[in-house]
């Protein structure tokens, strides 16, 4: 899978050209400018949309709505001109504002990704976006909606401090592959995946938005038109709902590819929306590899990266370093990106036994609490239902004993946990930026605790969890973590 890649800009410049004629650069500024004047109908196209559905679904008259229009350009030709941007030796500055100024300010040092952005509408245009991502920032930082691509190639590499290409030509981005999903993986991907769950919340938002019509047409239609009929029509959307999840997937993975370039990890994907993030190594704060049922049955596995400060309309999307492999190939390439060979051959420590009594006594609170609620209805047999909910939740537990394991040496902790969906954490020694120690009653009666490892992580992700630990070996982890990260001290919760 090793080889190399290189990506080339259609034209090369020596400044922006939206550079205003006239206007002095900025002292200290390597690159300057406003953005590509095509951003103006960018920006209309995205402000004009509900209000031209909003004018159709209404009575207004077409001369309102022609007035909507050319106001909307208007605002968005003030927009841009009043938009400017320019990076100096150590920060992105973006001024922006119509009545009210707005200076922002980002320190080059706290700037971990930087996305770029090729939808349908940059194309048409010829333009692309930059997405700037920051540490701890709950959204993007910094966009830069429309910048001619020689341009948005020189912006990228000296945010991430890349020296720009010596020669007149476009800049030239070069790597080794890491990693890259042809349209097989990508068919598995779509099969395998949790995109068919899209099609059952549409189903349950029409339930809950149609009320009892919707639930009476779906309970009266074998009365309507048969069973046969109804059993084809279920037949037919299951099979539209497998493909939409496949050609979603495969949409919004095409030609998924992972490249490293130095100290940057290069992720390209997309056929309609074409996205390249650029993540420095040292910014990314754990991977994890993930294998369901499905994938875990056929030794499949995906591959996410937490980087701190991810946000932004297609965050989950952002967080995948690789959307389907082999679980061989998934953990190799953690191992490439993060600098350490063998790691797929390493062994994870199982918990210890008391973990499994813990499990089990939940999974009995859970039987006694379904049968009860059945002896308070009395309308079922409170044995019946014991046994059954017993029967489903005692392998539930045993599997998710089974599942846990752990590890830690001198580069990284290890952890895994989840039955349903398996997921094992790397994180490198260096990344927490706290550790905390916690124990529940039922884990202090048995010598147990959780080890959390607190990293700075984007917006919906999670801090890595060692569960269930003998405490011992969690005061043990949490000293040596605190002495990597040079932390004051650790903290403890119980």
């Amino acid at each position: 899978m090793n080889g190399s890649l290189g990506f080339a800009c259609p034209s090369a410049m020596s400044e922006p050209d939206t550079v205003e004629a006239g206007q002095p650069a900025p002292a200290g500024a390597a690159l300057h400018g406003r953005l590509h004047p095509s951003v103006i109908a960018l920006w209309s196209l995205q402000a004009a949309a509900p209000l031209a559905v909003a004018w159709v679904a209404s009575s207004v008259e077409r001369v309102v709505g022609l007035a909507i229009l050319v106001l909307t350009l208007g605002f968005s030709w003030v927009r841009w001109l009043r938009y400017q941007w320019r990076i100096e030796a150590d920060q992105l500055v973006i001024e922006h504002g119509l009545v009210q100024r707005t200076q922002r300010v980002i320190p080059i040092d706290r700037i971990q990704a930087v996305q770029t952005v090729r939808k349908v509408r940059h194309r048409v245009f010829g333009v692309v976006g930059l997405r700037i991502e920051t540490v701890g920032g709950n959204e993007t930082e910094g966009q830069l909606d429309a910048l001619v691509p020689a341009v948005a190639a020189q912006a990228q590499r000296l945010l991430l401090r890349r020296p720009l290409a010596e020669s007149s030509g476009a800049p030239q981005v070069t790597g080794t592959v890491l990693a890259r999903c042809t349209p097989r993986m990508l068919l598995l991907a779509g099969l395998t995946g949790g995109r068919i769950g899209v099609a059952a919340a549409a189903l349950a938002f029409a339930s809950q938005f149609g009320g009892e019509r919707v639930t009476n047409a779906i309970v009266s239609a074998p009365q309507r038109f048969g069973v046969t009929v109804v059993v084809i029509a279920v037949a037919v959307a299951a099979v539209l709902a497998f493909a939409g999840s496949v050609a979603a997937t495969t949409i919004a993975y095409w030609d998924f590819t992972v490249v490293r370039d130095g100290r940057l990890i290069r992720v390209l994907r997309g056929v309609l929306n074409e996205r390249r993030d650029t993540v420095p190594v040292t910014r990314i704060q754990t991977l994890v590899i993930e294998e369901n049922l499905i994938r875990r049955a056929i030794g499949l596995a995906s591959v996410k990266m937490v980087v701190a400060g991810r946000a932004g309309e297609d965050e989950s999307f952002g967080s995948v370093l690789l959307p389907i492999a082999s679980r061989t190939q998934a953990f190799a390439l953690a191992g490439d990106v993060l600098g350490l060979d063998g790691l797929e051959r390493l062994s994870l420590t199982p918990m210890p036994t008391s973990a499994r009594t813990r499990h089990l006594a939940r999974s009995m609170i859970v039987v006694a609490g379904a049968t009860a609620i059945t002896l308070a209805l009395a309308d079922g047999a409170p044995g019946f239902t014991g046994l059954l909910t017993a029967g489903l939740a005692v392998p539930w537990a045993l599997g998710t004993y089974r599942a846990l394991g752990w590890r830690r040496d001198e580069h990284l902790v290890m952890a895994r946990a989840g039955w349903f969906v398996r997921r094992t954490s790397i994180t490198p020694l260096l990344a927490p930026q706290s550790v905390r120690v916690s124990s529940t009653p039922m884990q202090q009666r048995l010598g147990l605790a959780t080890l959390r490892l607190e990293i700075a992580r984007s917006r919906g992700a999670s801090d890595p969890r060692l569960l269930d630990l003998r405490h011992g070996d969690a005061e043990s982890t949490q000293m040596v973590l605190a002495d990597a990260a040079g932390a004051p001290a650790p903290t403890s919760a119980a």
